[in-house]
């Protein structure tokens, strides 16, 4: 595959197009493999499971596969290919040690210092695995810790942060759930690992974390070093670059960061191309004027800004990360609707204190009132949180915000 003169082998990815290309190539091999695999066999997007009765079996359906899929040029990861024997657990040992770790009746300091050091230990046992992730989603069973117990889990997020690659995502959502909830965040040692993390990134680090870094900052207004700044001016990611240059808008990077690198990588850019979406972008929230001429040249574009198309959204509600896919586990959006659920005039009064039992649901009923301009009951908040979370959906589906 020849994609603007970079050549690649296998299906793009990063776009929703992807999956339909995904689908299309690989439902003639799922069709071309059916006659050695067995109806206990499935595949998950680009992910494959079959299920034979003998190893031998198993051998010849894998070479079934990979002669199919090189048909289109693709190959199986090797890294991720194995023939195994079942049964096999249905889940990895460290998990059930986290969980029965972390869902005591009472969490105290010294129960919050032992459960991160279990959390820590499992990571030095399995380097491989989401340990400090899954730690995290279970700390969601708690709504709001006493202030001796946050302080040392704020410690202790700040440590899952910078050594567990991957685990920004649900780390923010988590202290933004307890700071929805009324919890008051250790500002200046957030903003330190932050900093921290951004240096990192500089030496290859992980981009989705500083991504959700950023944007935690950008939430809550906290201003970043000028060894940070300094690492922002490089123009190596565009959804780094464009928080970046909203931050420098909202006065968060008042030292280090200049933008002559971002703006000399769009002098040039072509809207059809790769930098499509900062290019506009910037110019739609008024970060910077240099693509200002090829976007109102462009019939695409120039329309989009006419109608006030926006890909970034500047403002979110402050239930966006707890709730955006990625962030509270399904489990516990699930325990928030079961206390509002029901049909009898008790659970209908329930559901009422519910709103101010869980910050998180008033918050989506006030938006959702905003938005329609009418009372909202507490069903309505329930089923719009629900809908969120079961589809996905961009958090914009709930409120009035805009870019």
């Amino acid at each position: 595959m020849n994609l603007d003169g970079k050549v690649s082998q296998g299906v793009p990815i990063g776009n929703d197009i992807s999956f339909l290309l995904a689908e299309v190539v690989l439902a003639r091999v799922d069709n071309a493999i059916k006659s050695v695999t067995s109806q206990h066999s499935f595949r998950w997007f680009d992910d494959y499971e079959l299920a034979f009765n003998t190893h031998e079996q198993a051998e010849e359906g894998l070479k079934k596969l990979n002669r199919e899929l090189g048909k289109f040029r693709l190959r199986l990861n090797a890294n991720k290919t194995a023939i195994v024997r079942l049964p096999q657990p249905s889940q990895d040992e460290w998990q059930e040690t986290l969980r029965e770790a972390g869902t005591v009746p009472y969490m105290n300091s010294n129960k919050m210092v032992k459960y991160f050091d279990i959390a820590f230990r499992l990571r030095e046992q399995f380097p491989d695995a989401p340990i400090l992730l899954y730690a995290l989603g279970i700390l969601f069973n708690i709504n709001c810790p006493r202030y001796d117990v946050a302080q040392i889990a704020q410690g202790c997020i700040t440590q899952a942060l910078l050594c567990e690659p991957g685990a920004a995502q649900k780390a923010f959502a988590l202290l933004s759930f307890w700071h929805v909830n009324g919890l008051t965040l250790d500002e200046a040692l957030i903003t330190a690992t932050i900093n921290q993390m951004i240096i990192r990134h500089e030496a290859g680090g992980f981009s989705s974390d500083c991504a959700w870094a950023l944007a935690f900052c950008l939430e809550h207004g906290y201003t970043l070093d000028s060894k940070a700044g300094r690492v922002l001016c490089s123009f190596d990611d565009d959804c780094i670059a464009l928080q970046a240059l909203h931050m420098e808008q909202r006065g968060l990077l008042p030292k280090g960061f200049k933008n002559k690198e971002i703006v000399k990588g769009l002098k040039d850019a072509d809207l059809d191309r790769e930098h499509w979406l900062i290019a506009y972008e910037t110019v739609r929230h008024d970060l910077l004027s240099v693509c200002t001429k090829a976007v109102y040249a462009n019939p695409l574009f120039s329309e989009f800004l006419r109608h006030r198309v926006t890909f970034y959204r500047t403002r979110l509600p402050a239930y966006a990360m707890t709730l955006h896919p990625g962030g509270a586990p399904g489990w516990v959006v699930k325990s928030w609707v079961a206390l509002l659920e029901g049909e009898s005039e008790r659970v209908r009064v329930q559901r009422e204190e519910s709103l101010s039992v869980l910050p998180i649901l008033k918050l989506i009923h006030d938006d959702l009132e905003k938005t329609r301009g009418k009372h909202v009951s507490p069903d309505d908040a329930v089923a719009s949180l629900m809908e969120l979370f079961d589809t996905g959906a961009d958090v914009s589906e709930l409120g009035t915000f805009s870019g």
